[in-house]
């Protein structure tokens, strides 16, 4: 840790002794890195091209769904596209009528985890992960200490994954802390 502050003070003492010789009366300097330069850097994919899939989940006994139908409606409203397997949120008490309503489109199993954006309450099995696309982005309780053969079989695929079980339990987080409104939901 010292050496990394040390690190720090350093490249700041040089930027600063920089910024010194370079400063004139009157004007103002913005210092720009040219990696920022590069116009044909990735921008990722406009939220009206990305796809978010639900799939069913596939535990036993789980009946939990990643989105309800008021989160489909949230991000149909934002300009995202929407697919849910049929059936995914009847354990749930929620019909691919209700999702349909929100603005979401009904599939199947290969159409929600082909998606850009997979959002899946349990981990995938292994099977489920050769369904992913390459290079899509994984939201889940993975446990990745737990699971390495899944982590490394994701990590073939080019998967971005994040792992819901790894988000801090502190106030700055909590918005996305959802082993929180899990236990507030259990009691």
């Amino acid at each position: 840790m010292s050496t990394l502050l040390n690190c720090i003070s350093r490249s700041c003492l040089v930027l600063s002794q920089r910024r010194v010789h370079q400063k004139v009366l009157g004007r103002r300097h913005f210092r720009t890195f040219p990696g920022l330069w590069d116009q044909k850097a990735t921008r990722g994919i406009p939220y009206k091209d990305l796809v978010v899939g639900v799939p069913k989940e596939t535990v036993l006994n789980e009946r939990r769904v990643a989105l309800s139908p008021a989160g489909v409606q949230a991000l149909v409203k934002q300009g995202f596209k929407v697919q849910v397997e049929s059936g995914a949120g009847d354990e749930a008490k929620f019909s691919d009528q209700q999702y349909k309503d929100a603005g979401a489109t009904i599939t199947d199993v290969k159409g929600a985890l082909g998606s850009d954006l997979v959002l899946k309450v349990r981990a995938p099995s292994l099977s489920e992960v050769d369904l992913l696309k390459p290079r899509s982005t994984l939201v889940s309780f993975i446990y990745p200490a737990q699971n390495p053969d899944l982590m490394k079989k994701l990590s073939e695929r080019q998967s971005t994954v994040l792992a819901m079980d790894q988000v801090p339990r502190v106030t700055i987080a909590q918005g996305y802390d959802a082993l929180s409104s899990m236990a507030n939901i259990a009691g």
